[in-house]
């Protein structure tokens, strides 16, 4: 094969896999084309971005009160992004683009174009009527029966920034917080009562790393029970 026919072939690829990432989702049941709506960028905001910038986007998240000199993170001003372009390319590249702060993670891997799309649309949203913003992240919140399954995308979505995929206390943050570092949940056999009160009122609630932050108003009981489900099926 020869090096032109080779360059050829790896720029039709590169091609395919940009059209691909940019192309809005396709709904695999119904075979129709999802949209991006402010609805659904509540819904991955509630579950994605609250640790940072807060239950109402106000920069009040439980890691910016906790870490001391943690960049301001309220999305109210448009400090930064502000055309919907420019937000959904800092949701998707975090701390890699020149001027957005290295806590950001990069989601471009984690989120499909309909989520992106859907966040920058809610961002937007906040800023331009909060009342309505506010009570699609209420809504979000939902209700729902306890399970492993729900723990797991709940663990996905919030915990695994510090505590890692596999729950070892090695996530993106354990390169910052060190003193102490998020716990190696495999290894715990805290009982459950415990896990609760941790979960719902965090590490300082209970003397711990307070770095640990309060779930105990974004989860609902439901969604507690859930995550400790889940840390029990992640133990050695």
């Amino acid at each position: 094969m020869t090096a032109v026919i080779r360059l050829a072939i790896l720029t039709l690829a590169l091609a395919f896999t940009v059209s691909a990432r940019s192309a809005p989702d396709i709904g695999h049941s119904s075979g129709k084309q999802l949209e991006p709506d402010s609805e659904k960028g509540a819904h991955v905001y509630n579950t994605r971005c609250s640790l940072c910038h807060g239950n109402q986007g106000m920069g009040e998240g439980a890691l910016p009160i906790r870490i001391d000199a943690y960049p301001k993170t309220s999305l109210t001003q448009a400090v930064q992004a502000q055309s919907r372009q420019a937000i959904r390319e800092v949701i998707a590249f975090g701390g890699t683009l020149d001027g957005v702060s290295q806590y950001m993670p990069p989601y471009s891997h984690e989120l499909t174009w309909v989520e992106l799309e859907s966040v920058a649309l809610f961002v937007e949203l906040l800023r331009s009527d909060k009342d309505r913003a506010l009570a699609l992240l209420q809504e979000a919140g939902g209700h729902l029966e306890p399970s492993q399954r729900v723990g797991e995308q709940i663990f996905r979505e919030r915990c695994v920034l510090c505590h890692g995929r596999h729950g070892e206390g090695d996530g993106r943050m354990a390169k910052i917080l060190t003193s102490p570092p998020p716990a190696d949940l495999t290894a715990s056999r805290l009982p459950d009562d415990y896990l609760n009160t941790i979960i719902t009122r965090g590490g300082e609630g209970v003397g711990r790393s307070k770095h640990m932050p309060p779930w105990g108003e974004q989860l609902n009981q439901a969604e507690i029970d859930s995550v400790i489900l889940h840390i029990k099926s992640i133990r050695d």
